[in-house]
């Protein structure tokens, strides 16, 4: 059976409602130290950041802010996800669960592949339960922030053919064009204009993923 790849934050889970808070507070401690001026920011705006690695992010966003500024920064959102996460502030899109079990159901093969810390991976593990539905977890920590499209080439050949990538972001498709698989864009995510052209099928919410990818399977 076929095995899937699925993004997490922006696919599967709905980051603001701990990205956003977090994202703030880290803010407001480089404004209290002194590393940046003070400003306001949307929830819109923070949620580009979402899908990226911290070093790419911060590195992005505030270039000129030294390693181990930025580093700090990017320890307190990730402590503070973390809280929230456990405080039950977390949420799975509308309907994940449901689709993740349809698919399960279908006997496709499911793997996690996000640029997300092995920590993050293991509080949502836990929170969701999802280790109900995923046969693996490949959290770009655990290979040295290395781009998503480099992670799923070392471990494609540990599953099952034909393989399809299911994301929001830019380097979701990056991993299906770069590798010449399949891919689903979920528009209900957090991509920017223009980042879901190249895949292979959009769909407007997670209960059209399956559907989408028995299409792309011709079936």
């Amino acid at each position: 059976m076929a095995t899937v790849f699925f993004d997490y934050d922006g696919t599967l889970h709905d980051s603001m409602a701990i990205y956003g808070p977090s994202f703030r507070k880290a803010y407001a401690w480089l404004v209290e130290e002194g590393h940046m001026p003070a400003r306001e920011f949307t929830d819109e705006w923070i949620s580009q950041w979402l899908g990226w690695t911290a070093e790419a992010m911060w590195t992005t966003f505030a270039p000129e802010l030294p390693e181990e500024v930025w580093r700090k920064a990017a320890g307190i959102v990730g402590q503070e996800m973390d809280s929230l996460t456990a405080a039950g502030r977390a949420r799975l899109f509308q309907g994940v669960p449901e689709m993740l079990s349809e698919l399960k159901g279908a006997g496709f093969e499911l793997a996690f592949l996000s640029n997300c810390r092995n920590a993050y991976c293991e509080v949502h593990r836990r929170m969701f339960g999802l280790d109900l539905w995923f046969d693996a977890y490949y959290c770009a920590e655990a290979f040295s922030d290395i781009p998503k499209w480099q992670i799923y080439q070392q471990v494609a050949q540990r599953h099952s053919v034909p393989q399809i990538m299911v994301g929001d972001r830019f380097h979701d498709l990056d991993v299906a064009t770069r590798s010449g698989i399949p891919s689903v864009g979920c528009a209900y995510g957090f991509g920017r204009e223009g980042e879901l052209d190249a895949a292979t099928v959009v769909v407007a919410s997670p209960a059209e993923i399956p559907a989408a990818i028995e299409g792309l399977l011709g079936k």
